[in-house]
């Protein structure tokens, strides 16, 4: 296979056009940077020194790419608003600060059979308004998100058949078949528990004006489009918060948000571009600033249209635009270092992954002189072709930079590309909508840090129409039984058997998994966990 040691005359000259976009909102140039991802992961927001006791911050502005998709946790599947959820509501079990599930509104659990999860809760919760949480409420919870098919999320939780409420403290969650996954799945955002009798008396709209939660913080105000603030819960049932105020503040546009934290406007950003890296890591004016390095399970991917009559339904279209496409030199290149050529949604970092799809050798199968041949043999001309290619701008890192290389490359082996490039908010609607015309680049993570969740993008009907379309019985078979197989084993050679298929198939073109690069302000250490978001148990004032 090819490696990508240099740059070849093709590949400089979509860098070239893509470093125009970069220069014209960085500040910077992307070419005068040497540093790597693997250079700055050693690097902590406390290279500034000692802080007095006097200046140890109590607040933090937080400036991030894109807005809540919703206050209703349960019609979302949003990243960030899942976090949003874990750090306002409860859930019956949670992630700890070394990625360990462990009990929330849950003390333990215990399976009763294959099918009912018995879990006891403890008796010291309150929600905001008073109300005191009881198992009323967890079987009031979980049932509205298994029962209600409008809400979004309602198909990874529809597996729960009721919930039975044992006494006041204990409940048994009843699915329709075996879940191995069930902590992970009541650890998500999207399993926030609702005060019941609040909820059925006031309705989703109240909630959504002001959400009755009962989590470490809660919701100050939120101003859509602008910023939303946190605030401690003084009932809190755990650890008290850290931060008398979190603010997170709503700044699309990656250049305006490095802008913000060099000159204080904000303490921490996410995604920081590679032309800025430098400089993000070399400031030393006022407190300083520093790059943060964080894992991700993010999959940077096109989803494709397979749909009869759109011009991916072909599968010889579909195998030469990944053929044409150097997935190294955008990671090595563009991304410098922050992503890892991939064929699989499912990443490295999460249990089930195929190994043989991932990496610079068996990830990228860049190959544009067989993708022009197979496109010969199956009959087209060169010209012939257009897709329609949707990307987004400063949602993920060097987005905007990856589509016009992806949309470059394609077009190199005579398929013509009309590049559309919109907003994170309107990526997001798209993407909720399933308004997906040809290909649609996208970058996933996985809520559930579970190679099943990952797999639903392709294998569960439900998922699949109105999106990609595709729908291959023998994948999704194989999908329904890794769903239910207890054992890990057999759970994880079904997932194998699944990415092998996806991959041959492509409904989707996996590119990279992405590191995240966050710019801290040297008052602050900032421990990131495997995803791509700021919580506020993640960062601590420097000492």
């Amino acid at each position: 296979m090819r490696k990508t040691k240099q740059l070849n005359r093709l590949t400089a000259a979509l860098l070239a056009c893509a470093m125009v976009g970069l220069t014209a909102c960085g500040g910077g140039s992307a070419a005068s940077t040497e540093t790597t991802a693997a250079q700055t992961s050693d690097t902590t927001a406390a290279a500034a020194g000692e802080t007095s006791a006097a200046e140890i911050p109590t607040t933090v502005v937080i400036g991030v790419s894109g807005d809540l998709a919703t206050l209703d946790p349960m019609d979302q599947m949003s990243t960030s608003t899942g976090d949003f959820f874990k750090s306002v509501g409860t859930q019956l079990y949670k992630r700890d600060e070394n990625f360990e599930l462990v009990g929330d509104a849950a003390t333990g659990y215990e399976q009763i059979d294959d099918l009912t999860w018995r879990f006891t809760l403890r008796d010291d919760i309150n929600f905001i308004n008073g109300d005191h949480m009881t198992a009323d409420d967890v079987k009031f919870s979980l049932e509205r998100v298994a029962k209600d098919e409008s809400l979004v999320a309602n198909h990874y939780f529809n597996c729960i058949d009721h919930v039975d409420v044992v006494d006041e403290y204990t409940v048994d969650v009843v699915t329709t078949s075996p879940r191995p996954d069930m902590l992970s799945l009541v650890a998500m955002g999207s399993s926030t528990i609702l005060p019941k009798n609040w909820f059925e008396e006031n309705g989703i709209d109240a909630y959504i004006q002001a959400p009755v939660t009962s989590g470490q913080y809660q919701l100050k105000e939120w101003i859509p489009d602008d910023h939303y603030t946190l605030i401690p819960n003084p009932d809190y049932y755990g650890e008290p918060a850290t931060w008398e105020e979190v603010t997170y503040r709503i700044i699309p546009e990656s250049s305006t948000r490095v802008a913000e934290l060099m000159t204080g406007g904000v303490d921490i950003i996410t995604n920081v571009p590679v032309n800025e890296w430098e400089r993000v890591s070399g400031n030393t004016e006022g407190d300083g600033t520093s790059l943060v390095y964080g894992e991700t399970s993010s999959i940077l991917l096109m989803i494709l249209k397979l749909t009869e009559g759109r011009v991916c339904s072909d599968p010889a279209v579909r195998e030469a635009i990944e053929l044409a496409i150097d997935k190294e030199a955008i990671c090595e290149q563009l991304l410098q270092g922050a992503g890892t050529p991939t064929r699989t949604r499912i990443a490295s970092s999460v249990p089930g992954h195929d190994e043989s799809l991932f990496g610079p050798e068996n990830g990228n199968l860049y190959d544009p002189e067989k993708a022009k041949q197979i496109l010969a043999d199956a009959g087209y001309q060169e010209g012939e072709l257009t897709l329609e290619l949707t990307g987004s701008n400063n949602r993920y890192l060097m987005d905007n930079e990856i589509a016009q290389m992806i949309a470059a490359y394609i077009e190199a082996i005579g398929i013509h590309v009309n590049l559309e490039i919109v907003d994170s908010n309107v990526l997001s609607n798209m993407f909720s909508e399933k308004n997906i015309k040809d290909a649609f680049l996208v970058a996933l993570s996985d809520g559930q840090y579970d190679g099943c969740y990952p797999l639903a993008q392709f294998c569960d009907p439900v998922r699949t129409e109105g999106m990609s379309d595709w729908n291959n019985p023998t994948a999704v078979e194989l999908y329904q039984q890794t769903r239910s197989e207890m054992d890990e084993a057999k759970k994880y050679e079904l997932s194998r058997q699944i990415q092998e298929i996806c991959a041959e198939e492509r409904p989707q073109i996996a590119i990279a998994q992405l590191k995240a690069i966050f710019g801290v302000n040297n008052r602050f250490t900032f421990s990131p966990q495997m995803d791509s978001t700021v919580l506020p148990g993640e960062i601590s004032a420097a000492q």
